[in-house]
């Protein structure tokens, strides 16, 4: 994908426009290749405290449909928004913006197309492979009175993640 239909399917001009929820959603959830310099071009350029607590607002959406039993699941994705968002209190830094613009590209590959989840209907009508965000998907349509599932996410938990740190005030600062 191409810079301009980068931008258009973001519904942004240029990176500076790069400040909504549905920006971020947009791309995590995209499954089509994207350039690391067109990613670094956007995250380079766009504000820092903003994308935080976009990254935040995701991961605290996702964890809103993360099934009950799945704690492994819940505790690996935590670990994950506060590793990318500590990169950001770094973000000063040009190689720290260069690192989080791999990891949250890596993520997205792995969040989109790559993780593998085993979703059984409970209806008796079998089961999917589906990646991640598809079967988040599908617990969020199970409030809407969608099919019940039962949700295996063993393969998708050995997701590697580098240690980053923050200070414990950073932390705290996030959780508020």
């Amino acid at each position: 994908m191409d810079r301009d239909l980068l931008y258009q399917m973001l519904d942004i001009e240029s990176p500076s426009d790069f400040q909504y929820f549905e920006n971020l959603s947009d791309l995590l959830e995209c499954d089509e290749h994207i350039e690391y310099d067109d990613l670094y071009f956007i995250f380079k350029d766009v504000n820092k405290e903003n994308l935080s607590q976009l990254v935040h607002d995701y991961f605290e959406e996702l964890s809103d449909f993360i099934p009950g039993d799945a704690a492994e699941l819940f505790v690996l994705l935590e670990k994950i928004k506060l590793s990318l968002m500590g990169m950001l209190k770094s973000a000063d830094e040009e190689n720290v913006i260069a690192t989080f613009t791999e990891e949250i590209n890596r993520f997205r590959i792995w969040y989109s197309t790559d993780s593998s989840v085993i979703c059984t209907s409970l209806d008796g009508n079998g089961e999917e492979d589906v990646p991640l965000r598809d079967a988040l998907a599908l617990s969020r349509l199970e409030g809407l009175d969608g099919d019940k599932y039962s949700y295996d996410f063993s393969k998708c938990l050995d997701y590697s993640l580098d240690e980053y740190i923050m200070s414990f005030g950073d932390i705290i600062s996030a959780a508020e």
